[in-house]
């Protein structure tokens, strides 16, 4: 191809063409790379000047791509592999390391593993920058389509294209008063179901796994208040009457006065850490995964 525009191939360039691939929308990866719609135009008119061809045509309320544009999808997964760790330096210093990493994760990793990674960076690798989006049920598309770099989360897929590490398991336990009827008793499944309780309303359709526990199928708990997060402000809006069921690790953390009580049920989760095989070979990449694992094995 005479004409065609090797400068076009830009690492910027070939994430956005997969990701509108991906995604079927020229709106949407606007939106998963946080830009505007033009800028993700203009992107795609480069890359079809240079391989002389529309890569994508309209299709309902999206784009299709072309049969040139399927044929070339491979290879651009090579290269932005092949570009990624052209760009890792050889020696990875941690003091010296410059670079900028996405985590896919929800509120539960927020409060529980990342302050100590952050505080950990600080000292380590100062110039480390991490930038945090929130997963909800969606983080392993995010992390095949090149939003993020990592993903933690308890939600489990087996993509071939991804790698995973479980990190620990966690269980649920009832945070309640020191002055709560129950606080001085082990609590059975009948008073658990009879108390009031606190209900998380997380965002992005995710369910509590203890929810799908068979000894609460078919029973209506009785929810005297509903949260859309989780805070150290629980324990003051739980007063003496309320019961709230939360991932160990997570309530030793938000639930200042309030006591830790076993529940009536077994229920707990694994959590996994998730990455692709853009950054596999990544010096850098794998010294911020081993210091996600060394925080979980504390």
């Amino acid at each position: 191809m005479e004409n065609f525009d090797s400068g076009s191939l830009s690492l910027k360039n070939l994430k956005t063409i997969k990701l509108i691939y991906e995604l079927g929308s020229i709106t949407a990866a606007a939106t998963a790379l946080q830009q505007n719609q033009p800028t993700v135009s203009y992107t795609l008119e480069q890359m079809r000047l240079a391989f002389g061809d529309p890569l994508f045509v309209r299709s309902g309320r999206g784009v299709a791509p072309t049969s040139r544009c399927h044929q070339i999808m491979p290879n651009i997964e090579n290269l932005l592999k092949g570009m990624t760790e052209l760009f890792q330096p050889t020696d990875f210093v941690p003091s010296e390391a410059d670079l900028s990493i996405t985590i896919s994760c929800n509120l539960y990793e927020l409060q529980v593993l990342m302050p100590t990674l952050v505080e950990r960076l600080s000292t380590l690798a100062p110039n480390i920058h991490l930038n945090f989006i929130q997963s909800n049920m969606n983080g392993h598309k995010q992390l095949q389509q090149g939003l993020c770099d990592i993903l933690l989360s308890p939600v489990t897929h087996d993509y071939e294209t991804l790698y995973k590490r479980p990190l620990y398991k966690d269980r649920y336990v009832c945070l309640m008063s020191q002055q709560h009827d129950l606080a001085d008793k082990d609590m059975t499944l009948s008073e658990y179901i009879a108390a009031k309780h606190i209900e998380i309303s997380y965002e992005g359709g995710w369910k509590p796994l203890y929810l799908s526990m068979s000894e609460l199928q078919g029973v209506n708990l009785t929810i005297a208040l509903r949260l859309p997060s989780v805070s150290n402000f629980i324990s003051r809006m739980a007063g003496k009457e309320l019961i709230v069921t939360l991932p160990e690790r997570l309530a030793r953390i938000i639930g200042g006065p309030m006591i830790i009580k076993n529940c009536p049920f077994e229920s707990s989760f694994e959590l996994s850490l998730y990455w692709n095989k853009l950054t596999h070979h990544s010096q850098a990449h794998q010294w911020l995964r081993s210091q996600i694992i060394d925080i979980c094995s504390e």
